[in-house]
């Protein structure tokens, strides 16, 4: 692994951390003009930003996209909204439902935008708020948040109608749920092209009209409207096996790092060797910094490995909650104090996002979304 000149990576505040995630801020830049190549340039990008930037740091991420053009965000938890304002960005930022009108004011001092799905949502923050700048949803079909084709033309002519309030947008998200009797995206899609229709004959239209995720701005360029919200996308990940428009993206992403917090070979003064897979007499074991209460899985798999000294190394279960021992007999220089890699390179050996995601028990959205928010992240 590859670190800026000067960089501590174990450095964090004063305090050294033996843990550390590796982000590529340029990978994030360059994934933004992957997309961006492929739009108008009337569409509008507002980059979803949800958990925390994928695991990635809501904050960086949003700076990087900023300095190069992106129009806005969008974020379903406060304090991802309240991580981007922090860095000085200006821009809009959408909140997704997630927040209550509990946290108006905070909203309000941010100027951050609130997402409504009914008559009943919109008063209960045109009550809270002085100025309420509002995203109306639709729901086509994912019987998720959002008002029915048929409620959303109500809704967006009770909006208009308050002097008090700012409709920005209006958006929707394709439906996602696993079952056969699921709307096709065409379909879905035409439900949204007549509840705009209709708000443009009673001028009630919002400036802003929003469909596409990743997989919808892959997938249905037909679909782009005026604006987009992707968000796995910016990290590196294309979330859809039939993409209409190619692109070259690459892995935000770059190391799990942790350290060899002990090392020792065994001997028979330990009492009878245990009666796990991995586990021998004689053999030599470290202990790393990192356990299940840092993202690790609990129940590690046994065909799990790491990186110490450019040579892979078996993981040995089970894990614990913030420490996992490693096999290290075939790294007879390992020492305490060693980086291990749980994801990257190192020594032109390297371990990829699709195997840890397959040792972690998930896909590689997964594994970002499982970054946990107490390890530090280095940003290169």
């Amino acid at each position: 692994m590859n670190l800026p000149l000067g960089l501590d990576p174990g450095r964090q505040g004063g305090v050294y951390r033996e843990s550390w995630y590796e982000i590529d801020l340029g990978a994030i830049r360059h994934n933004y003009h992957q997309l961006r190549a492929h739009l108008a340039g009337t569409v509008k990008i507002f980059a979803c930003l949800k958990r925390n930037g994928y695991g990635c740091g809501a904050g960086p991420v949003a700076r990087a996209l900023a300095t190069e053009g992106v129009d806005g965000f969008a974020v379903a938890s406060l304090p991802d909204a309240m991580a981007i304002r922090k860095t000085g960005i200006e821009l809009p930022v959408l909140l997704y439902p997630g927040p209550l009108p509990r946290s108006a004011k905070t909203i309000e001092s941010l100027g951050l935008t609130v997402t409504v799905s009914s008559l009943d949502e919109l008063e209960r923050w045109r009550a809270a708020m002085s100025i309420t700048r509002v995203f109306v949803k639709a729901d086509l079909g994912f019987f998720r948040a959002g008002a029915t084709p048929q409620e959303t033309s109500r809704l967006l002519a009770a909006a208009h109608a308050c002097s008090d309030v700012e409709v920005q947008g209006l958006y929707a998200h394709l439906s996602e749920l696993p079952t056969s009797t699921s709307s096709p995206a065409n379909e879905q899609f035409a439900r949204l092209q007549c509840i705009l229709h209709e708000a443009e004959a009673s001028g009630t239209r919002p400036p802003i009209a929003m469909l596409s995720s990743t997989e919808g701005l892959l997938r249905y360029p037909e679909m782009d409207l005026n604006a987009v919200d992707p968000g796995a996308l910016f990290v590196g990940l294309v979330e859809t096996d039939h993409p209409m428009r190619p692109v070259n993206l690459r892995p935000a992403l770059k190391a799990i790092s942790t350290s060899l917090v002990s090392v020792k070979r065994l001997d028979v003064s330990l009492g009878p060797t245990p009666d796990i897979p991995g586990f021998r007499s004689g053999m030599t074991i470290g202990v790393l910094g990192m356990g299940w209460g840092d993202g690790l899985p609990r129940h590690l798999p046994c065909h799990a490995e790491a990186l110490v000294r450019g040579q892979r190394a078996p993981l040995l279960p089970p894990a614990h909650l913030e420490h996992v021992r490693i096999d290290l007999t075939e790294v007879p220089d390992a020492k305490f104090g060693d980086q291990v890699l749980l994801l990257g390179e190192q020594r032109h050996h390297s371990i990829t996002q699709d195997e840890v995601a397959a040792q972690w028990g998930t896909d590689v959205v997964g594994l970002y979304v499982q970054l946990r928010d107490h390890i530090p992240r280095i940003y290169v």
